[in-house]
């Protein structure tokens, strides 16, 4: 049976190796919270407020965040594999390397926040606003990158293997020699060299 933490208050509490499985978050208060090992599966973390917490080590597996405010919080090794973000607040936002392979983060403001080296591997990232994001280093092998903003966004380094970067406007956007070729052939030139 899910267990229901609806409005639960873990505010400024400190979280260790904790497992929530089909939880029921929602409003819950993890405001400046430090979690580390702490594990959610499949729960429901709208509406919660995670201001100033800080995540190390944390998993969120396919969970949903909708409405949710992370504000100035932390997320340092963590894995949000197949997690749901609508409309919640990730800005600012500190991360630190991790896996967030299948999130969705369709529309989501991420102006300026480092990405750097982190695996968004089959990610959507569709109509999303990276403008000013360092992603170098970052795996974006089949993201979808449909509508998304990447102006003065840095991708050296990145991983664009099966991206489809159709309507992407690259004005701006820092990329190396490689990707540089990489999107001339998916625009149909042919490079020699």
């Amino acid at each position: 049976m899910a267990e229901d933490l609806t409005r639960a208050d873990f505010s400024r509490e400190v979280l260790r190796g904790r497992h929530f499985v089909d939880a029921r978050l929602v409003g819950a208060d993890f405001s400046e919270a430090e979690l580390s090992g702490v594990v959610f599966e499949r729960c429901e973390l709208s509406g919660a407020e995670l201001t100033s917490a800080v995540f190390d080590s944390c998993a969120f597996l396919g969970c949903t965040f909708e409405g949710t405010r992370l504000f100035g919080s932390t997320l340092r090794g963590c894995k949000l594999t197949g997690s749901t973000f609508v409309r919640a607040q990730l800005r600012p936002l500190v991360v630190d390397g991790g896996d967030w392979s299948y999130v969705s983060l369709r529309g989501a403001d991420l102006r300026g926040v480092g990405l750097v080296g982190l695996r968004l591997t089959e990610a959507d990232l569709s109509d999303a606003d990276l403008s000013g994001c360092d992603m170098s280093g970052a795996d974006l092998s089949r993201t979808r990158l449909r509508g998304v903003k990447l102006r003065r966004a840095d991708l050296r380094g990145a991983v664009l293997d099966g991206c489809d970067v159709e309507g992407v406007d690259w004005r701006e956007v820092r990329i190396d020699l490689a990707q540089a070729v990489l999107l001339a052939r998916a625009r149909g030139a042919v490079v020699d060299g």
